[in-house]
Parts: C-alpha cells; sequence; structure tokens
C-alpha cells in the first residue's frame, strides 16, 4: 500500500512538472495548424491533396496525398524531380507569403510528407528558416 502510494505521488510529481507553461511560439503553431485542418482535406492543384497540418516544437507538418500516383508506378527520378520542384515552390511561397511573417520570424521548420493514393509514403522534404530567409 505504501509503495502505491508513492507511486502516485511521484506520478502526480511527473504529470504537474510536465503541465508547465506551455511556449507561446507553439501555442501558436498548433493555433495554425488546427485553423488550417479546419480546411482539410483540401484538394489543391494537378492531383494534390492536403489532409493535414500538425505542429511540433517550432515546426510545421504539412500531410499530402499524390491522388493519382501509386509508389510502385513512379520512378526514382520522377520522385527526385517531384521533390525537387516541390521544394523549391514552398521556399518561393514562404518567402513571399505575408500571413506566415510571424511565424518565419520564430525560425520555424515547416515539413512536407507526401503520400500516395495507397497510403504509402511517396516523398518528403523540410524548408529551413535558412531557406525561406
Amino acid at each position: 500500500m505504501k509503495n502505491c502510494i508513492k507511486f502516485s505521488l511521484l506520478s502526480l510529481v511527473f504529470v504537474l512538472a510536465s503541465c508547465k507553461n506551455e511556449d507561446p511560439v507553439d501555442k501558436e503553431l498548433k493555433d495554425a495548424a488546427a485553423s488550417m485542418n479546419k480546411m482539410t482535406p483540401q484538394d489543391l492543384s494537378d492531383g494534390i491533396r492536403l489532409d493535414s497540418v500538425s505542429a511540433g516544437h517550432l515546426s510545421l507538418r504539412y500531410n499530402y496525398t499524390l491522388t493519382e500516383d501509386v509508389k510502385e508506378n513512379v520512378t526514382a527520378e520522377d520522385i527526385r524531380v517531384f521533390k525537387e520542384d516541390a521544394r523549391e515552390a514552398a521556399k518561393s511561397s514562404l518567402k513571399a507569403s505575408e500571413d506566415m511573417a510571424d511565424l518565419k520570424g520564430h525560425k520555424i521548420k515547416f515539413d512536407y510528407i507526401y503520400y500516395d493514393k495507397n497510403g504509402k509514403k511517396t516523398a518528403d522534404f523540410s524548408v529551413l528558416p535558412e531557406d525561406y530567409k
């Protein structure tokens, strides 16, 4: 019984310690992700759908589906070219975006993950603060 009480108190201490005030930047990221998720899924262009956005510590992750592609039917070269083009487009968009100015000021990392229509991860890349400054 004493061990149970000690364990309960120790657990409570860990829970309270982990509930410290949330970093305002992380809260802003979570709010931004929640706001974007209200508009998902959203068909973009050329068989690409934005499925969800999630926030991590100083990062936003965009999850997409390539609605017309199956990973096994796409060559490694096609994936390489797609990633290169998509990364350049993301960098340009972030550089030009006034809506993201606050987030960019906090040196946020933007992760982009693409899945094929069967849910298999097909491509991914990140845009770092030094890429969009």
